[in-house]
């Protein structure tokens, strides 16, 4: 009886894909899935993350510390560096979505702007350049609603 059952498992073994063939199919599909126009906002994402973790670790360490800095302007920082982070999640999705030529650029775009003057603002107290920062939140609104186009 044991012998039947090892001869029936190896017949069904023998309908299996080698390993090597699953990866090399696992691999075409991904490639396969993933539009070309997309894959250049997946590098992008890791230097937008790799300069929000940048930041964040330059807020809450050397900023957050300071005591001659204005504790809304560290939240504003922290605000800055929260949506920058986020948003570089979030352009690892964008070669899933029917338009990334649309919606990554929006989306950095938008996160340029947002944080970048939410950073700016924060670091040098100069406020004439918040007047942008409402404009990078509205790219950010319109890159989330490009996804469901």
């Amino acid at each position: 009886m044991v012998d039947q059952i090892k001869d029936l498992g190896n017949w069904c073994l023998g309908w299996l894909p080698k390993t090597t063939e699953v990866q090399r199919i696992v691999v075409s599909e991904v490639k396969m899935v993933t539009p070309r126009a997309g894959q250049a906002f997946t590098r992008m994402a890791g230097l937008s993350g790799a300069l929000a973790v940048g930041f964040g670790a330059y807020g809450a360490h050397a900023f957050a510390n300071r005591e001659d800095v204005d504790p809304k302007l560290k939240l504003t920082f922290d605000t800055g560096n929260r949506y920058h982070m986020l948003h570089s999640i979030v352009l690892l999705a964008v070669p899933c979505t029917r338009r990334p030529g649309l919606v990554g650029p929006l989306i950095l775009l938008g996160t340029a702007l947002f944080s970048g003057s939410c950073y700016y603002h924060a670091l040098t107290g100069d406020t004439r350049i918040r007047k942008v920062t409402p404009y990078g939140g509205m790219l950010l609104i319109a890159g989330w609603v490009a996804m469901i186009l």
